[in-house]
């Protein structure tokens, strides 16, 4: 009895196997990357000045080709000098 139980089990299981075919899966299409594309973004102003005792470093510059970004150090305690006078005008008579 246990004999053609399984007997038969094993025809149903194999029909069934063999009705189904192949397991077929679609290919999983992947889009192709996009070229890197550079992006500049200007710092903060926060982060466009670093400050130490002695003095400070402010970036400078707008990060593009013609204007390129650049540090600058600023001694503690310095003031620009004062503008030249303007110039004088000459009295004709």
């Amino acid at each position: 009895m246990k004999s053609q139980l399984l007997s038969k089990a094993l025809l149903v299981v194999s029909g069934v196997a063999t009705l189904s075919g192949c397991a077929y899966r679609e290919p999983v299409v992947v889009p192709a990357a996009s070229a890197p594309t550079a992006v500049v973004v200007a710092p903060p102003a926060s982060e466009r000045v670093v400050t130490y005792p002695e003095g400070r470093y402010e970036l400078r510059g707008e990060g593009t080709v013609n204007s390129p970004y650049y540090w600058v150090w600023i001694p503690a305690g310095a003031t620009p000098p004062n503008p030249p006078p303007p110039p004088r005008r000459v009295q004709t008579q």
